[in-house]
């Protein structure tokens, strides 16, 4: 009996040590890199667990033949087998159907369950997944109906369109929402303090703001503190090398020099230039150089590497009492080239507190000092424009000019500007200090009701300094030290008193807002300018010379009041209902006021009784709103008063005296623009909802005669100015589609996303055709709006073929005198020169055979994301594109324009020759005498399309255990990545960079390339810590 007992008890010692030998330690995070408390870590088939703690940190007894199951709300749960592993870190992930998500709705929140408008939300993941310096960076590609087109040189807000174009001579940017407080633009903002961002696409959404809301929402929340009792600090830096990703091919010195002759000699001019008769003399005395040995590549010194580095602190805490958050940021950009700069300095407090169960207050508050340096502009021209035109045999530096640069002069018989003293002497300098914040108090009554209260405040104190210091370069010189200094401040105030109904009775659920809001902002500048006879002076002083000095002020007042009820019935049947009334100093009385209604509805299919035998769909919503938003972006302030100005002088009293005169004739009828919006959309989840789809078709229009446009006036009224006036109408449909796949579990999860926008824009009404743009030889128009036909399509010539013989040309000389006209095409045509088609068939070729050679808008717009995780590692690749937009290129003008002995690129040796006919590039002859190049034409347009390869990202997390060994557990996170961005780009466009946008963001030049500044490729090193 005795053997027997022992025989039991040393088998149960074995299972026992079988069983639990081991000690398991690890911690559990979230997707976004956070610890998770109260995790539930289980060994299946037991009852044996554990849970984290506010750390994330467990541990636990088990066998190396165990399995532990990870589970918390709102994560996917994970099974991993302990094998030989004593440290187990776990990510969890987000639940893919986030049915239970809340989202950042116009003042308030949702579950995601419950929206039935537009709404479209990047996380905090995504935005860290790809380090870019602005929120419209982050969005672009990753938010279907959202384009978003980057500018290059540092500091340059990009060109955010969502759902199509809203406007034509105003602002049609979207509305940009700061933790609840409406700005213009968020330049100032660091990215790292971001938390989320919510897209507000359709008039069920936008409308709670109003008169602000026709292009678009964009609503920004900033981080918040933690209440797990402890202190967090939280480090990322990182540091990039960026580079042009394109150059193009310039003649050089022998290739221009051949290219010159050929050019003067078929316009028969026999005289050359004196320079190329001194083409074995020194470049400057004391250089050792000839102009015949140099060969200046002038993009190699307009481009140089640019430093891009980010480094963010951030420090968080809190309790069931109090949270706060604290960041420092700092960033600096020296852009790719040679003179451009921006640099930021940011700061952000944000905290809350609850005093008792029933009274909360807390504050935002975020500072910015920034300063920037813009492109270099010579002549007019961009950067890259005065880099092809300048010549090759001229150099750049020469120390006995004052200044110490080259410039042309009439022996080159061209007139280029050297692009680097734009660039390096002429400098503009930007700065400024932005501070924007909030104070609110929040009283609740019941569970149900609630009261809050906020002041806000948006300081801005710019200052620009511009200055052109004595220099000689050629026939390019200045004779005084001139410095522009203008300074300016902006003041906002923002008041909200809002009480908010939140409460569920059985099956019906109603939340409901009721808002009173006032918004102030006062603008002030001055300017005073002048010139000096020495270069000491770098700021305007007392004793400038030839002073001019002047000013501004205005002021703008927005007075609101908005309800909206949301209801839900047993989570199946949602109403949503919102009215904002909006009175604005911006029109004129009786103008004031307008109201903007909207509503939506939605029906959750799948929590249906007949949908619940269908397994493989977990979610199915169809939803359909319709309302009325408005638009006021870039409205002067007064544009319905009549305005005095400062006139030059008039005759009295036998002299001249300066005076006023009337500048602006004030509409009084001048109304807001009102924008009808109309959404169906339907919300799909597949396969425990590992697939998810949203659709969205949309119809926005803008009324007739509702458009705010400039009216031109008849120069007999005497007014210099365009009056501003309601008098046109426009409608964008189109297509939003976001599909996502999420796999998760185990040590490999991955996730594929894509989105696509499709959009269709018509004019509806106007007046009279727009004509816009310039031609880069000429200034003619290049672009024409008009009723029936996209905004600002491009519009001119259309190429039929080259002449390659005389009778050709006599044959259409023929034609045009049998009905009667002097010649086809200008009676200039030599074989080797453009003919352009006859399109009305009259014999001639006029502005009537003018057309739509082109449109700028795409036709679609689309991203695709991969993200991979195998146990520590990321990878991250992700694909942004523009289909079937068209883009007049003005820099080829330049390239392969052919008409005066500027620079040009390799093109031009394809010229048509007798001896060179299978080409179609024309014959090279001076001063354009057939309008080759001069006619503005499809010559010039070729296909915007491309595909980049936006962000390709690798990144490891060291494990918690070898940071516990090495730091004592002081340290709970770190990760180090590589990146590269704009890493290849797929494209046919010939140009710089297909992503150009416009020279001044305006819209009617959209599309035209003059030489914008082109994006960069980017290498990136990066690390993230957490304390």
């Amino acid at each position: 009996m005795k053997k027997q007992l022992l025989f039991l008890l040393g088998l149960l010692l074995c299972c026992s040590f079988a069983r639990a030998q081991k000690n398991i330690l690890g911690k559990v995070t979230g997707d976004d890199g956070n610890p998770i408390p109260g995790v539930n870590v289980r060994i299946q088939n037991s009852q044996i667990g554990s849970s984290t703690d506010a750390s994330g940190k467990y541990s636990l007894q088990a066998s190396p033949q165990d399995v532990l199951i990870f589970s918390s709300v709102g994560y996917v749960n994970q099974e991993i087998k302990v094998g030989n592993r004593n440290v187990i870190d776990v990510v969890l992930v987000s639940s893919v159907s986030a049915l239970e998500e809340v989202v950042v709705v116009g003042y308030g929140t949702q579950k995601r369950s419950s929206v039935t408008a537009a709404v479209a939300s990047v996380s905090a993941k995504d935005l860290t997944a790809l380090p870019v310096p602005s929120i419209e960076g982050a969005l672009q590609g990753r938010v279907s109906g959202v384009q978003v087109t980057n500018n290059g040189s540092p500091g340059v807000a990009p060109v955010v369109r969502i759902r199509g174009v809203g406007s034509i001579n105003y602002a049609a940017n979207p509305l940009y929402v700061i933790d609840g407080y409406p700005v213009g633009n968020m330049n100032d903002l660091d990215m790292k303090d971001v938390e989320s961002l919510e897209v507000l696409k359709d008039a069920s959404a936008a409308a709670i703001y109003g008169s602000r809301a026709a292009n678009g929402v964009i609503l920004v929340t900033t981080k918040k503190g933690t209440r797990d009792k402890k202190l967090h600090v939280n480090v990322e830096t990182y540091y990039a090398t960026q580079n042009a990703w394109k150059k193009l091919t310039p003649l050089n010195t022998q290739q221009y020099l051949q290219y010159g002759k050929t050019l003067l000699t078929a316009a028969g001019v026999t005289t050359f230039p004196d320079r190329w008769s001194q083409m074995n003399t020194e470049t400057y005395p004391g250089s050792g150089v000839t102009f015949a040995n140099t060969n200046t590549d002038w993009q190699d010194y307009l481009f140089q590497t640019g430093i891009l580095a980010n480094s963010t602190v951030s420090i968080t805490g809190g309790n069931e009492t109090s949270r706060f958050l604290t960041s420092f940021g700092y960033y600096k950009q020296d852009g790719i080239y040679v003179g451009t700069n921006y640099e930021r300095g940011n700061l952000r407090v944000n905290s809350d507190h609850n005093l008792g169960k029933h009274f909360t207050i807390g504050q935002t508050l975020t500072v910015a000092i920034g300063s920037k340096l813009d492109e270099g502009v010579g002549g007019g021209r961009t950067a890259l424009a005065n880099v092809i035109k300048s010549l090759p045999y001229t150099p750049v530096y020469n120390p006995t000019e004052i200044g110490g640069y080259f410039g042309t002069t009439n022996a080159d018989g061209s007139d280029p500007v050297n692009p680097l003293i734009p660039a390096v002497l002429i400098r503009s300098q930007n700065r400024n200090v932005r501070v924007l914040g909030s104070l609110f108090a929040e009283i609740k009554f019941t569970d149900y009701l609630k009261y809050r209260f906020s002041a806000g405040l948006d300081y801005n104190s710019t200052r620009s300094l511009s200055r052109t210091p004595i220099y000689t370069a050629g026939q390019m010189s200045s004779p005084f030290n001139t410095i522009s200094d203008t300074r300016g401040d902006y003041y906002g105030t923002l008041f909200t008193n809002q009480l908010s109904f939140d409460k569920t009775f059985k099956k019906h659920s109603i939340n409901a807002i009721i808002v009173a809001e006032q918004q102030f902002g006062k603008s002030e500048s001055i300017t005073a300018s002048g010139n000096y006879t020495t270069n000491t002076f770098t700021i305007v002083t007392p004793n400038v010379t030839s002073p001019a000095v002047g000013g501004s002020k205005s002021e703008t007042t927005i007075l609101s009041y908005l309800a909206r009820v949301n209801y839900d019935f047993g989570g199946k049947y949602l109403l949503s209902a919102s009215i904002r009334r909006d009175g604005s100093s911006l029109f004129a009385p009786g103008k004031k006021w307008g109201t903007f209604p909207a509503a939506s509805i939605g029906w959750r299919i799948s929590e249906e009784e007949f949908m619940k035998e269908i397994a493989s769909i977990n979610e199915l919503k169809v939803r359909a709103s319709y309302g009325l938003v408005g638009n006021t972006s870039g409205l002067p302030n007064y544009a319905w008063q009549s305005l005095l100005g400062a006139a030059t002088t008039y005759v009295f009293a036998n002299g001249t005296t300066p005076g006023l005169s009337t500048n602006q004739l004030g509409n009084t009828e001048l109304g807001w623009e009102t924008t009808k919006m109309a959404d169906i959309g339907v919300d799909l989840g597949l396969l425990k909802n590992k697939v998810t789809i949203s659709a969205d078709y949309y119809i926005r229009e803008t009324s007739d005669n509702s458009l705010i446009l400039a009216r031109p006036l008849a120069t007999s009224l005497g007014y210099t100015n365009n009056t501003i006036a309601n008098f046109g109408g426009m409608k964008n449909s189109g297509l939003d589609l976001q599909v996502s796949y999420n796999h998760n579990g185990g040590d490999f999860k991955w996730k594929i996303g894509g989105n696509v926008g499709i959009v269709r824009n018509k004019v509806t009404s106007l007046e009279a055709p727009i004509f816009a743009g310039g031609h880069a030889e000429t200034g003619a128009s290049v672009t024409k709006t008009e009723v029936g036909m996209p905004v600002q399509y491009l519009y001119g010539y259309v190429v039929d073929r080259i002449y390659q013989s005389q009778a050709e040309i006599d044959a259409d000389a023929a034609l045009a005198k049998s009905k009667s006209w002097d010649s086809y095409q200008g009676g200039s045509s030599a074989p080797g020169d453009i003919r352009f088609k006859d399109l009305n068939g009259d014999g001639k070729i006029d502005d009537s055979d003018r057309t739509m050679i082109g449109n700028t808008l795409p036709d679609f717009t689309y991203g695709v994301n991969f993200d991979f995780n195998y146990k520590n590692f990321d990878f991250t690749l992700f694909l942004q594109g523009v289909q079937g937009n068209d883009i007049y290129n003005n820099l080829k003008t330049q390239t392969q324009g052919m008409v005066r002995l500027f620079g040009a690129t390799t093109d031009v040796l394809n010229a048509w020759t007798p001896q060179n006919t299978n080409t179609n590039i024309p014959r090279a002859v001076s001063g354009d005498p057939n309008g080759n190049t001069t006619r503005p034409s499809n010559r010039w347009v070729e296909k915007g399309s491309f595909m980049r390869v936006k962000n390709i990202s690798l990144g490891y997390t060291v494990p918690s255990s070898i940071l516990k060994s090495f730091a004592g557990g002081s340290l709970s996170r770190v990760r180090v990545y590589v990146s590269a961005q704009n890493l290849l780009t797929f494209t046919k466009y010939t140009g710089y960079d297909p992503e150009i946008g416009s020279r001044d963001n305006a819209q009617l030049v959209y599309g035209i390339d003059n030489g914008q500044y082109p994006q960069a490729r980017t290498l990136m090193a990066g690390l993230q810590l957490g304390f």
